[in-house]
């Protein structure tokens, strides 16, 4: 899987390969979450080209996550912003970063169904990036995404520091593209679902005296094939140089338009 990614982004960043894009359908729509490239390091490395440098939106937008014994809506959006290109030496380099709100779980801290706006039992869960986010294209053609994340559980009495997962032993999410899930958006946005139903999930740390219950409410540890998680998630790319139009002036090479994490086109194309 790692293997497979760095190939993916050392082609997005060594040498642009021109591709023939998808073009959006003419009835293409909006697509239905902002696409916010804020995210994306506003400075790159030192002697980086900027023409060769790209900003990739990842945006989870919907669907739901079974974590043990909860299943949690994903009501907020999560968005995953990668700068990737070329440092001085042309070797891959990347920037990740990670936003996110929290969603309340439902049935609250005791898990019972309408308490979970009671005053001390609401429980919220909220995504934190570990790392090791990355694309990649199996030998059939299909794509696959790894995401590392820990979980941080915010309720009264849990204090600032409880979390499912630790920066050690995250959930590790390795997701498969549904092939009929594809989607084209205007301004070439792709939108796409992701599943994987093979994943464990890891105990509470940093709950104190309720990391006991917390791991109770949430009947974890859970073991892998005891969890899923089905995500739409959209995808968008943009060049440092439209970002930053001042950028233009240091380009030493030409920009080369591509899809979004510098995918093949065959990979987004409708099924």
């Amino acid at each position: 899987m790692k293997s497979t990614t760095r190939r993916i982004l050392a082609a997005a960043t060594a040498a642009p390969i021109v591709l023939a894009l998808t073009a959006p359908a003419a009835s293409a729509e909006p697509a239905p979450v902002k696409i916010d490239f804020s995210g994306c390091a506003d400075r790159l490395p030192v002697g980086a080209d900027p023409a060769q440098w790209f900003c990739n939106i990842f945006v989870i937008g919907g669907g739901s996550m079974k974590l043990g014994s909860i299943t949690q809506p994903l009501t907020e959006p999560m968005t995953i912003s990668m700068a990737s290109g070329p440092d001085r030496a042309g070797n891959p380099a990347q920037i990740v970063t990670l936003k996110s709100k929290p969603m309340t779980v439902p049935g609250g801290a005791l898990g019972i169904p309408g308490t979970e706006n009671l005053p001390g039992m609401t429980l919220q869960a909220q995504p934190k990036y570990v790392g090791n986010f990355g694309l990649s294209i199996d030998d059939s053609g299909n794509l696959h995404s790894a995401l590392d994340l820990r979980i941080k559980l915010i309720n009264a009495l849990m204090g600032d520091k409880c979390y499912i997962g630790t920066t050690k032993a995250p959930i590790k999410l390795n997701t498969t593209v549904d092939p009929t899930s594809l989607t084209p958006y205007d301004n070439d946005v792709f939108g796409l679902t992701l599943n994987d139903d093979a994943y464990s999930v890891p105990g509470t740390s940093g709950c104190g005296v309720l990391g006991p219950v917390a791991n109770l409410r949430g009947g974890l540890p859970s073991a892998a094939g005891q969890n899923t998680a089905s995500m739409r998630t959209y995808l968008a790319s943009k060049a440092y140089t439209d970002l930053y139009p001042a950028l233009r002036k240091k380009a030493r090479s030409k920009v080369v338009k591509r899809l979004p994490f510098n995918l093949p086109s065959s990979v987004l194309r409708r099924k």
